[in-house]
């Protein structure tokens, strides 16, 4: 039975201030639950399951090293932010990751402006695992990697791109700001196909916004996909797949 304590515990972990607090985050649902446990690259805390889940996945779930609680649908329902809970839900801890500033010099990465929409964020990631990108930055105001939607949309790239909170000035004095190039994603920049493309870093901004003057004074190219309609603007994460096509492939 899942105690009032556990109940409000994991209900807390809904909150990025009692993320950051415990360090542990949640993930939800069968596919994400069973990358997890099979990945090996977190460490678990707690996994909450139905005794149908369970009995059906057995050896994975007794292989890990996490408290294994069976529960019922009306009790997963209490502690998920689905709508529709589904079978499992994990707490593990966030991970702390080795990052190597200095690829930024030799590998494409990705920094994040100010990208509040969770699921921006979590395609994002996804886009990046796609194209072997290995390090996403997200700066000030981005979305969480450990907010439960983003968890949901990476669809388990989270669990191979390393990802850091940071500051533009701070990444550029990281990697080698005199030599590390940036690619500022813009409406009204250069052709993004027709310049040159030593690797570096490519910075999406915000949905509406866009990015942050100070960043794109930083920024050693300003970059556009060109336009043909008459949209504004493309999605973020959009425009970010459009992008690493051209410059990773």
């Amino acid at each position: 039975m899942l105690s009032k304590r556990i109940q409000k515990y994991i209900v807390s972990l809904h909150q990025s201030k009692f993320r950051q607090k415990f360090n542990q985050f949640i993930a939800q649902g069968p596919k994400i639950c069973l990358e997890i446990l099979q990945s090996n690259v977190l460490s678990i805390e707690y996994i909450f399951c139905t005794k149908k889940f369970a009995e059906q996945h057995a050896k994975i779930i007794d292989n890990s090293t996490g408290n294994i609680s069976i529960i019922t649908n009306d009790e997963l329902k209490k502690i998920s932010t689905l709508n529709t809970p589904n079978e499992i839900l994990i707490v593990a801890h966030i991970p702390e990751y080795n990052i190597d500033f200095h690829k930024n010099l030799t590998e494409w990465s990705l920094f994040l402006d100010n990208v509040q929409e969770p699921g921006n964020v979590g395609t994002i990631l996804r886009i990046a695992d796609w194209f072997g990108i290995s390090q996403v930055f997200l700066g000030e105001g981005c979305a969480s990697v450990y907010n439960p939607k983003v968890i949901q949309s990476t669809m388990g790239a989270f669990l191979r791109v390393k990802t850091l909170k940071i500051g533009f000035t701070e990444l550029l004095q990281e990697s080698g700001a005199a030599d590390v190039k940036s690619y500022a994603c813009v409406v009204d920049g250069d052709n993004y196909k027709t310049i040159g493309k030593p690797p570096g870093i490519i910075i999406i901004g915000n949905e509406s916004k866009g990015i942050q003057n100070d960043i794109l004074n930083a920024s050693t190219n300003k970059i556009s996909i060109p336009r043909i309609g008459q949209a504004e603007s493309l999605n973020a994460s959009i425009a970010c797949g459009i992008v690493c096509a051209e410059f990773v492939l």
